[in-house]
């Protein structure tokens, strides 16, 4: 392809998806000037092919639409797109997507299909996990066991991280917060409370 070609159909993709140059410069871990330079002033020429990969693996298109080749692209090098949530102690908004890289999402996860990102809004669990803070849940069928641990639990009209405890009485829960400003819930039975998956991982700002 042309490289007008190839702007005109990246220019359309970032539009299609709600991105900006600058979110799409961070996707790839470059400066938020990157794409804008590569759109606006041909600079550089063409993207590099690691680009390229993340790109299409991210619009879900073919690595050949960005100008790729499609013989280059190793399944290894191909990063996983994962869903971005954001919930509040309220309504839940909508969803966008995160490009991980593969190889270090096998080493938090055995199930890598079944992990999403959350980003976390509240100060519930403050300070374990803070506003802003992001972390990663393996999703959870009704019937799989907890554990003591971290979990996102669905309510009735919101999802909510809490630490789920195992209470002596058996089959009976405690759904507690790391904040003395909000409430606890205690002696619970499983049917109780839904869970929509454990936490595994933790990104936290630093200030």
């Amino acid at each position: 392809m042309k490289n007008g070609e190839i702007r005109n159909r990246l220019e359309l993709l970032i539009q299609e998806h709600g991105e900006t140059y600058a979110s799409v410069s961070r996707l790839l871990g470059r400066n938020s000037s990157y794409i804008q330079q590569f759109m606006k002033r041909g600079s550089p020429a063409r993207l590099d092919q690691a680009d390229v990969v993340r790109l299409a693996a991210f619009f879900d298109v073919a690595v050949r639409e960005l100008g790729g080749k499609e013989g280059n692209s190793k399944k290894a090098s191909t990063p996983v797109v994962l869903p971005v949530s954001m919930f509040t102690d309220g309504a839940g908004k909508p969803q966008r997507r995160r490009l991980v890289d593969r190889n270090w999402l096998a080493q938090i996860s055995s199930e890598p299909a079944g992990v999403e990102v959350v980003v976390v809004e509240g100060h519930a669990m403050s300070p374990t996990v803070s506003e802003g803070d992001e972390v990663y849940i393996q999703l959870l069928g009704r019937r799989e066991a907890l554990h003591d641990g971290l979990y996102v639990i669905r309510g009735a009209h919101e999802h909510l991280i809490r630490r789920v405890a195992l209470e002596p009485r058996k089959g009976r829960y405690s759904i507690l917060t790391d904040s003395p400003d909000f409430p606890n819930w205690t002696n619970l039975p499983r049917r109780g409370f839904e869970v929509v998956g454990r936490v595994i991982w933790i990104g936290k700002h630093v200030p």
